[in-house]
């Protein structure tokens, strides 16, 4: 398990005093120059089935266990995040979870044991808290702790937006932690998208490995 401190520092670090999750639609403004913020909140992810013609069927094998084990204080009441309790064997396959003032979501995958099978295929969707205009350009923050199998294996971690693809990489294993972001090459929308648009997040893996979406902003 790594360290929240450690990765909370990390975070501080690379964000700076910006904003982590929350925020309400924006309205107005012309073409390109919709109202900047936040387009997803951490605390809203739930399971979907969305996505097979973008990231293909679920491979054989690739069950996801989505009801936690020993989880007695989780989900978190909605809209707030969950830290998990020193020493706990609570298992999650993704948690909004918190980090200081920061809540990421976070995706847990892990070797089958006698409670879980692995987790190595899960889409997660909720509505986009914002429109998107065409020319808005979205940024993707995220992180993965160290990857550790299969070797040699291969991860993705997906974002669409509606119908297109707005952010993916693709991580070879073995690979020490890092993060992984579009800043420098933002997504630019090519057509105006409306408030509640569905925004799904994706992970393939393999192993006993732990991702993070920090945050997904209109600039």
């Amino acid at each position: 398990m790594r360290s929240p401190a450690l990765f909370s520092l990390c975070l501080l670090g690379l964000l700076g005093c910006g904003s982590g999750t929350g925020g309400t639609g924006g309205t107005g403004g012309t073409p390109g120059t919709n109202e900047p913020g936040p387009l997803i909140d951490n605390s809203k992810w739930v399971p979907s089935d969305e996505g097979e013609e973008l990231f293909g069927a679920p491979p054989e094998g690739s069950d996801c266990q989505l009801t936690p084990k020993d989880c007695p204080d989780y989900p978190p009441p909605e809209g707030e995040c969950f830290t998990f309790p020193p020493g706990s064997s609570c298992i999650a396959a993704y948690v909004p979870e918190c980090f200081d003032t920061f809540t990421v979501l976070a995706v847990y995958t892990r070797e089958p044991d006698d409670r879980v099978p692995l987790c190595s295929w899960l889409t997660l969707e909720q509505p986009s808290l914002r429109a998107i205009r065409a020319g808005d350009q979205i940024e993707v923050r995220t992180y993965h702790f160290a990857l550790t199998a299969p070797v040699p294996g291969e991860a993705t971690m997906s974002l669409v937006i509606g119908d297109e693809v707005v952010f993916e990489r693709k991580v070879l294993i073995p690979r020490d932690s890092q993060f992984l972001n579009n800043s420098s090459d933002p997504w630019t929308a090519s057509k105006d998208y409306p408030e509640g648009t569905p925004v799904l997040w994706h992970i393939d893996n393999h192993g006993t490995n732990e991702y993070l979406l920090i945050e997904v902003n209109v600039l």
